[in-house]
């Protein structure tokens, strides 16, 4: 009897694997994608995956595979490299170098008649990856406040834009390979820190010294009255940054200038500010502002000129005739 219960377990072993073979437990995903992958210049790469382990009871015709990516499911299509292959032609967006995704395969199932529809996951969550997102050098390391400075690199984007010393200076695009920043006024004579913001953070790019910067001021010596108005203008080399520049202008006769504060707006190269003369004095204006060398204009503020060139006659009473006062002398004030 009991060689017949062990005869009888050891024949339905193949038949419970045949059935569970007939029954199927649902078709496997694979993913073919490459991780990480080269960047390129469309920014178009392709995702894809395989179907597998599919048994007598699938529809295949109902297959309908999707990644999700971003949060959508996105239908893939299939893949002319083989059978069972799927794949998507995701554009990554613009300033990322990285995604994650995974699959999803809706499909039907016919067993003896009974149709029904299905869902299977891949198992986990992928990455995808760029590859060749670094900087190569900076073309220059030093230079003054508003010089123009070309990064030569790979994988660079529009939304890139360089950081020195915390800053965030103007940078121009080119492509995937070039672009430049204007060097923002920094406190010359310090080297600074350059880093590349992307989508995936900060990258190091390099150290840069700031030398000082010129402000071209005109006129170069400034000589009035007092009471009288006139205008000094203030000239950069680039394009004022988000904000405006800021322009400190002192003096060694404070009673003598009447002058408002100064900022070049974002975006100009230049301003004209007006000044009226105060007290009699002679001195210096200092013009600075950070990252530029200080640029001193001589100051003379003159008294008050008076001037009577008008003939009064007088005849005072009991006289012969009239009195003829001459002209009056001009007199300075100092």
């Amino acid at each position: 009897m009991r060689f017949f219960m062990s005869k009888a377990k050891f024949l339905l072993l193949p038949l419970l694997a045949l059935a569970a073979l007939l029954v199927g437990c649902g078709p496997t995903i694979t993913n073919l994608t490459s991780n990480p992958v080269p960047q390129n210049p469309s920014g178009i790469y392709e995702i894809s995956m395989s179907v597998s382990n599919m048994d007598n009871s699938l529809v295949k015709d109902s297959f309908k595979p999707y990644v999700v990516v971003d949060g959508s499911a996105r239908p893939m299509q299939q893949s002319l490299i083989g059978k069972d292959i799927y794949k998507y032609n995701y554009a990554l967006p613009e300033g990322r170098n990285a995604a994650r995704y995974y699959f999803i395969l809706d499909y039907q199932t016919d067993f003896k008649g009974d149709l029904k529809d299905k869902q299977v996951q891949s198992g986990k969550v992928y990455d995808l990856t760029l590859t060749n997102r670094y900087v190569i050098t900076l073309e220059a390391y030093r230079g003054p406040v508003g010089s123009s400075i070309p990064v030569v690199g790979r994988g660079f984007s529009k939304t890139d834009k360089v950081i020195i010393g915390g800053f965030q200076a103007n940078t121009t695009y080119y492509s995937p390979t070039s672009l430049s920043f204007v060097v923002p006024p920094l406190p010359a004579g310090d080297s600074y820190r350059v880093e590349l913001a992307s989508g995936s953070g900060l990258l190091p790019v390099g150290n840069f010294q700031v030398d000082p910067a010129k402000l071209v001021v005109s006129p170069a010596n400034l000589s009035i009255a007092s009471g009288q108005a006139g205008t000094l203008s203030i000239g950069i080399a680039f394009n004022a940054p988000q904000g405006g520049l800021p322009i400190d202008v002192t003096t060694d006769i404070p009673q003598s200038v009447v002058m408002p504060e100064i900022v070049i707006p974002a975006g100009a190269r230049s301003i004209t500010v007006p000044f009226e003369g105060g007290m009699p004095g002679d001195g210096k204006l200092f013009i600075s502002s950070p990252g530029f060398s200080e640029v001193k204009v001589p100051v003379s503020v003159m008294g008050t000129f008076i001037e009577d060139t008008s003939v009064e006659v007088i005849e005072p009473a009991g006289s012969s005739g009239p009195v003829i006062i001459e002209e009056a002398e001009v007199i300075e004030v100092k």
